[in-house]
């Protein structure tokens, strides 16, 4: 509120005011002093309230900061736990591989030599084919009368029996 509204007015307007006036305006500046330091107390009070509030839900945050931290810090170590059993699984498997691969090759080696083996066996038990023809010059005289004889064929027909008794001999014996 303004001092002037307040204030009792006086009828004249001079330079001097009654002391009735003067009063008014001592107990009005007294009480107005009184209010205001009332407004600063409680608004001393209300900041004390909210950095006590403050203070308060601080533990608090900190308290689930810390949760978190001890959370993710047990995360980590679990990771840790599992990505440390992954490479023993890792170096376990690698060396089983190995061990396979190793037997593998002795396997193979063994089987290849024993195919070599029995190869060279039946080898020296087959009998050896002749690779040169056989009846060759019956053969030959056969070709010959079918080009002679074009049209009379069956005139070849005895060198063709004999050819035949040849083959069937040499294929038997």
């Amino acid at each position: 509120p303004h001092k002037e509204s307040t204030m009792p007015r006086s009828g004249s307007s001079g330079g001097q005011q009654p002391s009735g006036t003067k009063e008014g305006v001592k107990r009005y500046e007294q009480e107005h002093a009184a209010v205001q330091d009332k407004l600063f107390q409680v608004a001393q009070k209300e900041r004390e309230a909210a950095t006590k509030h403050s203070k308060v839900s601080l533990p608090t945050g900190e308290s689930s900061i810390s949760h978190e931290e001890q959370k993710s810090v047990r995360l980590a170590r679990e990771l840790e736990s599992r990505e440390a059993e992954l490479r023993r699984r890792d170096t376990f498997y690698k060396e089983q591989l190995g061990r396979i691969e190793k037997k593998n090759a002795e396997m193979y080696k063994l089987s290849s030599q024993q195919f070599h083996e029995a190869a060279s066996k039946m080898e020296r038990t087959i009998k050896p084919r002749r690779v040169e023809p056989v009846c060759s010059g019956l053969q030959a005289q056969i070709l010959q009368c079918y080009r002679d004889r074009l049209h009379e064929v069956l005139l070849c027909s005895d060198l063709v029996k004999a050819y035949q008794r040849c083959v069937s001999t040499a294929h038997k014996g």
